[in-house]
C-alpha cells in the first residue's frame, strides 16, 4: 500500500535495509541609574496581570549574579529580595536567548507581539532547543492556562511554530497554530527566490514537504475531521496528523512508523493508514456495541533512519524521547478523562516504541508490534503494558521480522507476546473474507486480517483477535459488549 515491494530474501545487513524501504513590557526600571539593555523599546503600557508577572519569576533567581559587590565608598542598601530584582529583567528580549525551558516561555509571554516575532526570527537555535528539550507537558499546561486571552493570542500570532509543537498546549490551539504556521511558511517559500543556490534548494525541499502536509490534511467527504498536531519543517521534518477528536476520544491510537518514512515521502500514505485504522475501529465499535469514539494519530514525530544510518539506534532513542513526550502531553491534557491508549508500531518504529516503554515507562494500555527488527526488552512483560496487552504480527515474506537486529525478536515464542494472524481467511465474528499480508508494508492494508486484529487490540478487545496458534473466537461463545 506504500508503493514499494519487498526486495529481500535474507536477513543480511544490506538486504534488511532494502526490506525496510517504503513510500509576552515594563517602563524604564533601572539598577544603579542605568536603563536595562533593550528596555528603551519596551516602554509601552503593559496589559499583563500581576499573576503573570509573578509566575514569570519562577526559576529566574538562578540567572541573577551572586558575585557582585558594592564599591567601597558606597553604603550597602537594605536587603532586596529576588522577587524585587527579577521583575526588572522581565521583558528584556536581549536576555532571553540565554534562557531555556519554562523560564524562556514565561519571559516570552511578557513581551509585546513584535518583540516575540523578532525573538523567534532572530534566535532559531534557542527556539529549536526549547522544542527539542521542552518543559514537562504539565508545566506547559499550567503556564498556558495562567496566561490571559491577550497573552495567548499574542503568542499564537507571533510564534505559531513554537506554540503548535508544545506538549501541554490544548490540542485545538495547537492545530490552529500549526495550520497558521503551515500556510504562512508555504506563502513565504513560494515567493521570489533569494540567497544562495543551496538556500534555494533547501527552501524548495521544505516547500514540497509542507505541501505534502497540506494535502494530507484535507478531510475526505464524510470522514472524521483532521487536525495538525505537530509540524517542524526543519531538517528531515516531523509532523503528526490526527483523525478524530484527540481531546475527547475514548480510544486513541498512535501509529509509529519505521525506516524510510518521511514527511515529504510518506505523510499522505501514513495518514491514509491512520484513516484505515480509524475506519476499522469505528466499524468494530458499532459491531460490538461498545459505544465511545475513536481518534488515530499519523505520527511522524521523529526522523526515521535511511540506508546510511539504519544500523544505529541513535534515531530510535530520539524517537522514543519524542513518543514519550507525546504520550505525556496526551495524559496531561486529558486529566481525569483518560482514553484507552494504544501504540501501533511498525518496523524500526516498534524498536523506538518499545524503548519508550522500557526507558520511560510510558503509560499505554496496549501495543501492536508489526514487522519488528528487534527489542532491547527480553520479554513482553518487561515492557510494562498492563494486562499482557502486547501483540505481535509477522508476515511470512517479511524479511525484517525474525532478524532480531536490535535485540530480542518480539515474534518469538520465548518473548511471550500474543502473536496474531495476518495471513487472511474468514473473520470468525462477521464471516467476512479477510485479506492476507505477505510483505513488510502490508500490515495496515484495508480489508486485511492484520488491520482487523490491530483495530481490536487498539479497542482493548484482544480476546477477539485471531491468534497465530490457531485459536479464534466464535460468534456464539462471545459477549461482545464487555
Amino acid at each position: 500500500m506504500f508503493d514499494t515491494s519487498l526486495v529481500s530474501t535474507s536477513a543480511t545487513i544490506t538486504q534488511v535495509a532494502e526490506a525496510f524501504a517504503v513510500p509576552e513590557s515594563i517602563h524604564g526600571m533601572t539598577i544603579g541609574g542605568d536603563l536595562l539593555p533593550g528596555l528603551e523599546a519596551l516602554t509601552t503600557t503593559s496589559t499583563r496581570t500581576a499573576t503573570q508577572l509573578l509566575a514569570s519569576t519562577v526559576n529566574l533567581a538562578s540567572v541573577i549574579p551572586t558575585n557582585l559587590t558594592a564599591p567601597a565608598n558606597l553604603t550597602a542598601p537594605a536587603a532586596v529580595s529576588p522577587q524585587q530584582l527579577v521583575p526588572q529583567q522581565v521583558g528584556d528580549p536581549t536576555a532571553l536567548a540565554s534562557l531555556t525551558g519554562l523560564t524562556l516561555l514565561q519571559q516570552l509571554s511578557l513581551l509585546q507581539p513584535t518583540a516575540i516575532s523578532d525573538f523567534v526570527a532572530g534566535n532559531p537555535e534557542a527556539v529549536q532547543q526549547l522544542l527539542d528539550s521542552p518543559p514537562a507537558a504539565r508545566e506547559v499546561e499550567v503556564w498556558w492556562l495562567a496566561l490571559d486571552g491577550s497573552a495567548q493570542g499574542d503568542l499564537l500570532a507571533s510564534a505559531p511554530g513554537l506554540v503548535g509543537n508544545l506538549e501541554g498546549v490544548p490540542f485545538g490551539t495547537r492545530d490552529s497554530a500549526n495550520r497558521s504556521y503551515l500556510s504562512e511558511t508555504i506563502a513565504r517559500l513560494s515567493g521570489p527566490e533569494s540567497g544562495s543556490r543551496s538556500q534555494a534548494l533547501d527552501a524548495s525541499t521544505q516547500l514540497r514537504m509542507l505541501q505534502k502536509v497540506s494535502d494530507a490534511l484535507v478531510t475526505p467527504e464524510g470522514a472524521a475531521p483532521r487536525s495538525l498536531l505537530s509540524l517542524d519543517p526543519s531538517g528531515a521534518g516531523t509532523a503528526s496528523i490526527v483523525i478524530g477528536d484527540l481531546a475527547s476520544a475514548d480510544y486513541v491510537s498512535i501509529l509509529v512508523p519505521g525506516m524510510f518514512y518521511t514527511v515529504d515521502g510518506q505523510m499522505a500514505a501514513w495518514t491514509a493508514a491512520a484513516q484505515g485504522l480509524y475506519d476499522e475501529q469505528v466499524a468494530w465499535v458499532d459491531q460490538l456495541g461498545l459505544g465511545g469514539t475513536v481518534a488515530t494519530v499519523a505520527w511522524i514525530g521523529y526522523e526515521t533512519p535511511s540506508l546510511v544510518n539504519f544500523t544505529s539506534l541513535d534515531l530510535a532513542y530520539k524517537g522514543s524521547d519524542a513518543l514519550a513526550g507525546a504520550v505525556d502531553g496526551l495524559h496531561s491534557l486529558r486529566g481525569d478523562n483518560q482514553p484507552f491508549l494504544s501504540v501501533i508500531a511498525h518496523s524500526y518504529g516498534s524498536t523506538a516504541a518499545m524503548m519508550a516503554l522500557t526507558d520511560y515507562g510510558i503509560d499505554i494500555d496496549s501495543i501492536g508490534i508489526i514487522g519488528s527488527p528487534g527489542s532491547s526488552a527480553q520479554l513482553a512483560s518487561d515492557l510494562g503494558v498492563p494486562g499482557d496487552n502486547v501483540y505481535v504480527g509477522e508476515a511470512d515474506w517479511d524479511q525484517v521480522k525474525d532478524s532480531a537486529f536490535f535485540g530480542s525478536d518480539p515474534g518469538s515464542a520465548s518473548f511471550g507476546a500474543h502473536r496474531f494472524r495476518v495471513a487472511g481467511g474468514t473473520d470468525p465474528v462477521t464471516g467476512e473474507a479477510l485479506l492476507g499480508s505477505t510483505g513488510h508494508d502490508e500490515y495496515l492494508m484495508v480489508g486485511s486480517e492484520s488491520l482487523r486484529n490491530l483495530a481490536l487490540v487498539a479497542l482493548g478487545q484482544g480476546r477477539l483477535v485471531t491468534l497465530a496458534d490457531g485459536s479464534a473466537v466464535t460468534k456464539a461463545s462471545t459477549d461482545y459488549s464487555h
